[in-house]
């Protein structure tokens, strides 16, 4: 087994996305199954940076035909009774993060010992369907059009654990100062974590508290996949464009 690269975790979660996408593209791996593994490593770092003390490594090498990440965590806070075969609920409270890396990995491991907790997963190289990321990490953009059904936020790039705050952000100020119709085109975004997904869950349940509506567009690909696996689409409200989910927005403001 040769280490074939290593590196210490960061707050640049972006560049050790596309580390693992490049290496494991280049291992053979594609498709869903490689945007399932960099997504699970995402959900990995993500973890070290809010629950441990932010200090660790990522490895990744090729063994036996599977590509393998690991991820340390030199605090040592996250154990193997952290893994649930539960779902966590849709209220947004709790994140997808760990059981959504059991679901999409062919394996994964977590040992804790002295040297802290050590995170492992597997995927076999194998075809797919869905495209792989491609490019480097795109900052997030989220840009406000006021149409006369409501708001429509367009949002392009990745929406993970460092951009979703500038996401919700907007979002909220739109709901504090009334206008609980919201429109969001996501036909932009090119890599979503649970990070990203709580937000779209706990923005959703906001407008509808505040007797608004909340509605999502252009959601396709990885993305429409997510939504799927984790049951969040009994909870969204999801067209297939933007003008459709400004139509939505007219019809419910009519019916209200």
């Amino acid at each position: 087994m040769n280490l074939s690269g290593a590196w210490p975790i960061t707050e640049d979660v972006g560049s050790m996305r596309d580390r693992i996408d490049a290496f494991a593209s280049g291992a053979g791996l594609a498709g869903a199954r490689l945007h399932d593994l960099v997504f699970a490593a995402n959900e990995a770092v993500v973890n070290v940076l809010e629950h441990g003390d932010g200090h660790g490594t990522v490895r990744i090498w090729l063994d036996d035909g599977q590509v393998v990440v690991e991820v340390t965590d030199l605090a040592g806070r996250l154990t193997p009774a952290h893994l649930s075969p539960a779902r966590p609920s849709l209220d947004g409270r709790r994140g997808f993060g760990l059981w959504l890396m059991s679901e999409v990995c062919d394996q994964l491991t977590i040992e804790q010992g002295d040297g802290g907790s050590r995170v492992e997963m597997r995927m076999t190289v194998d075809d797919d369907s869905i495209k792989p990321r491609g490019g480097a990490q795109q900052r997030l953009g989220v840009a406000v059009t006021h149409r006369p059904a409501g708001p429509l936020v367009t949002v392009s790039g990745d929406l993970d654990a460092t951009t979703s705050p500038q996401l919700h952000a907007v979002v909220n100020d739109l709901l504090t100062s009334g206008r609980t119709y919201i429109a969001a085109d996501l036909s932009g975004v090119g890599f979503c974590d649970s990070s990203g997904l709580r937000v779209l869950l706990v923005s959703t349940v906001a407008a509808r508290e505040l007797g608004g509506l909340m509605v999502l567009a252009g959601v396709t690909g990885p993305l429409d996949r997510l939504l799927r696996l984790t049951g969040s689409l009994t909870v969204l409200a999801v067209r297939d464009n933007a003008e459709e989910a400004l139509n939505l927005l007219s019809e419910h403001r009519a019916g209200s």
